[in-house]
């Protein structure tokens, strides 16, 4: 993949075309640093890389040999090949995450004086990895930090397991680091008076897209990816998709439609738009009968328009899961509606969301131990001294002890009085 970098530390950036083959750098070539020469460097890449794998069909044996005295994995190349590997395999938006955060690791390593994103990672020890993510905590603060760690850590793991020259003797110096005490703020879920305020104020298209993220307890992509091939009137199901997976795998689940999204569906159906065969397609000007890209704005303007507190489809889904949780459904029930893959997932989505009709009940449970009428038996609290009663009471208290230490005294005086009369006798 093509960098926006420098050959020389303080020299101008250039785009430098790089091809992995083999678990090795194969192939390097310098541009110039406009959008044209980005493009020739990537032009160059994929031209390179596919005459590597023509001539390594053609001859195996003949393909580029070994060095003799041992190769190291500069930072630049690790972070590359991780994110090669995380474009073929990952979905856009992971991909994104993860090319960023290497984005800012490769702009510290040339922004700090001794640090050079051609450096070995063997060079890059614990000490450099903690004074990285504490720059980040200054910088982004402690969630941000946590996630750049989360990242480097994983790419750590894939080029111990696959890149040859890694250092496998040497520990992960990102994951030797402690994480940041973050500080999580509550997701906000809308009221369902919230939500029905926006369905009220949508046009009938959207309110169809409403209904049945809703009912479907649907993540947005799989509502917005959703095509006629999907919907199966008679059997009465919607085939969701999504790739939200541990291993990124595309999974297909099955879902029943109850009556709302089914007469959903069938208006969908009858006054479908375009040419294409998306079921939900933009209703505004001049995109009608489009599909979706991201419906970015939708639910901002219809927030605005409902004059409510603004929320996203995610939202929603969390809203459902709500609903089932007060309605008193199983945790079975809510994680197959949700489609997750554990059901301890879907335990900590319902604690995250406030769901807690069941620990309520059992704490009541708590209310109804001892006598029955306990708290009669306390006395009403007496009501507060004001400040010239209680310095009074003071006073009072001051003058009572005085007057037992002069009682206390008399009476010890008597006494050693007696017992030095009793011995003289």
């Amino acid at each position: 993949m093509a960098t926006f970098t420098s050959k020389k530390k303080g020299s101008p950036k250039r785009w430098k075309g790089q091809v992995w083959f083999q678990g090795r750098m194969a192939a390097v070539k310098w541009f110039g640093s406009s959008k044209a020469d980005e493009k020739n460097a990537i032009a160059w890449e994929v031209t390179t890389r596919k005459e590597l794998e023509e001539a390594a069909a053609a001859a195996p044996e003949e393909m580029i040999p070994l060095a003799s005295k041992p190769q190291r994995v500069t930072v630049l190349e690790w972070g590359t090949a991780y994110l090669e590997e995380c474009q073929r395999r990952n979905t856009l938006a992971t991909f994104k995450e993860k090319r960023d955060g290497f984005r800012r690791f490769i702009r510290y390593l040339e922004q700090t004086k001794g640090l050079s994103p051609d450096d070995s990672v063997e060079s890059f020890d614990r000490k450099k990895a903690r004074k990285y993510l504490a720059w980040q905590h200054d910088q982004r603060g402690p969630n941000c930090s946590n996630k750049d760690r989360k990242i480097l850590t994983t790419a750590w793991k894939w080029g111990a397991a696959y890149l040859d020259h890694f250092p496998l003797d040497m520990p992960d110096p990102f994951l030797a680091c402690q994480r940041y005490a973050e500080i999580r703020v509550p997701r906000y879920i809308p009221p369902e008076e919230d939500f029905w305020k926006v369905y009220e104020a949508a046009p009938e298209r959207e309110k169809a897209m409403l209904t049945c993220f809703l009912n479907l307890a649907a993540r947005k992509g799989e509502l917005l990816k959703l095509t006629w091939q999907d919907v199966d009137f008679e059997r009465g199901t919607v085939v969701l998709t999504t790739r939200k997976t541990r291993t990124g795998t595309v999974k297909r689940d099955e879902m029943p439609m109850n009556e709302e999204v089914r007469a959903t569906m069938l208006w969908l159906w009858q006054y479908r738009q375009g040419k294409g065969n998306h079921v939900f397609t933009c209703p505004v000007e001049p995109y009608i009968g489009q599909p979706y890209k991201t419906a970015a704005h939708v639910m901002k303007r219809l927030c605005a328009k409902a004059k409510v507190k603004p929320f996203g489809f995610h939202a929603i889904r969390h809203l459902a899961a709500t609903i089932l949780a007060q309605e008193g459904k199983s945790l079975f029930a809510i994680q197959h509606a949700l489609r997750h893959e554990k059901q301890t997932t879907t335990d900590r989505y319902l604690h995250s969301l406030g769901a807690f009709s069941e620990v309520s009940d059992a704490l009541s449970v708590l209310a109804s131990r001892g006598p029955a009428n306990r708290h009669t038996l306390f006395p009403a609290p007496s009501s507060p001294l004001s400040k010239k009663e209680a310095f009074a009471d003071k006073k009072e208290e001051k003058q009572v002890g005085e007057a037992k230490a002069i009682v206390i005294r008399r009476k010890q005086g008597r006494t050693s009085e007696k017992l030095i009369a009793t011995g003289t006798e």
